[in-house]
Order: C-alpha cells, then structure tokens, then sequence
C-alpha cells in the first residue's frame, strides 16, 4: 500500500471514530448525565403492619411490605386540594403510636380529627362567643380557612378525657412523628416533624402561629 492510499485509511478512520464520539455526545442528554452522577441518598423508613401493630425499621430503597405502611420521611403538609379525611399517613404515625403506648399501658385515641369547613366555622363562631373577640377565640380555635384540621393535618388526642395518656404522647410521639404544638392545648398535635425528629418548642396558642395575620382577613 502506498502512502497515499495509508494516509487516506489513516484520515478515514479518524473521522469515522470523530463522528462516532459527536453522535454518542449528542444522544446523551447532559441533565440525564448530570442525574446519574448525583449519589442515591437513601433515608431510613419506618413500616408500620396495620394486622399486626409492628414497627419495623427500613429504608427509603427498600419500602415497606404490605400490609406495612409507611409513618414518612417528612413533615406532613396539606396539599392544595381540600381532603376528605384524615390524612393517611398522619393516622398510620397515630396508629403505630398508639400501639407503642399500649405496651406502655397508656390508652390513647383520636376524639377529633379531620373536620369539615363547616364544622369548623361553627366552632370558631361558638368561641368568639364564649371568649368575647375573634383574636380572643383564635386562641383555642382557628377559622375554617386556616385551622389544620379540615387540612386533615392535626389530630386532638383523649380530649377532654385523659391527660396522662396524652402527656405520654407527648413524651414520646417525636419518635413517630407527632409533637403538641400549642402550650394551652396539651390534647392538639400535628405531624409538623419527620419521624425521629425533635419537635420544636411549643407556642403559647393557636393565634401565636399567625403573628401577622390581621383578624379582618379571617371572618
């Protein structure tokens, strides 16, 4: 072979690897790049067994086997469509707790949960007349549009029956995800932490919550 026809071959092969190399750049999408390069972060996960009350610990890769259910990674919010119960995974963090506090001897349970717009209103309407001023009642309860429970977030607990058990829940529901959020209501919480998280401190009523709320946007 001359060295013409060499350098021919020589060049052919080079062009032939270079679009190679263009086509396969091109066909690979750089945020599909970038994703595969971030590490799996993998969290622990608590499964609850709804048959038989069991807590097991998993992991965010691995899940939960059914009939397990998961208590979350997170705290709970309210999604921006209105619920019609109770949100699931706040019961099922209830539920594990409660079967935690029965080993402990402690009975606790939901005596009010989610509530409708109209329940709610009724309620705020009847403490605004028992404490005199919207601002007054908005510390024991909250209007319909604002008030976490027909968010389906926010559980009272043995109200206004046994404070022990509750006081119980109070000591241990960070464990499940579940902390008393307000100082005057030792029966109100929410699932405002992941599980295993400490719960913040509490504030000293419902209306402590909404410090720059003016009560006119709340009739």
């Amino acid at each position: 072979m001359d060295k013409q026809t060499s350098d021919f071959y020589f060049y052919a092969a080079g062009y032939f690897l270079l679009v190679c190399a263009v086509f396969v750049l091109s066909t690979t999408n750089p945020v599909e790049r970038k994703i595969q390069d971030v590490p799996k972060v993998v969290q622990p996960l608590l499964c609850f067994n709804i048959e038989s009350s069991e807590l097991r610990t998993s992991d965010t890769e691995s899940g939960c086997l059914a009939p397990e259910e998961p208590l979350g990674t997170a705290p709970i919010i309210h999604s921006e469509i209105r619920p019609t119960q109770l949100d699931r995974t706040l019961e099922v963090r209830f539920l594990a707790a409660r079967a935690a506090a029965n080993l402990a001897g402690f009975d606790i349970r939901i005596t009010s949960g989610f509530r409708s717009q109209q329940l709610q209103e009724r309620l705020f309407n009847d403490a605004v007349k028992k404490y005199g001023s919207e601002s007054e009642a908005s510390k024991w309860v909250l209007p319909k549009d604002i008030s976490h429970h027909p968010w389906g977030i926010a559980i009272d607990v043995n109200y206004p029956g046994d404070k022990v058990a509750t006081k119980w829940l109070e000591d241990n529901g960070s464990q499940f995800g579940l902390c008393r959020v307000y100082e005057n209501e030792w029966w109100h919480f929410e699932p405002v932490i992941a599980p295993g998280q400490p719960c913040p401190p509490m504030m000293a009523n419902a209306l402590e919550s909404l410090p720059t709320l003016d009560m006119a946007d709340i009739k």
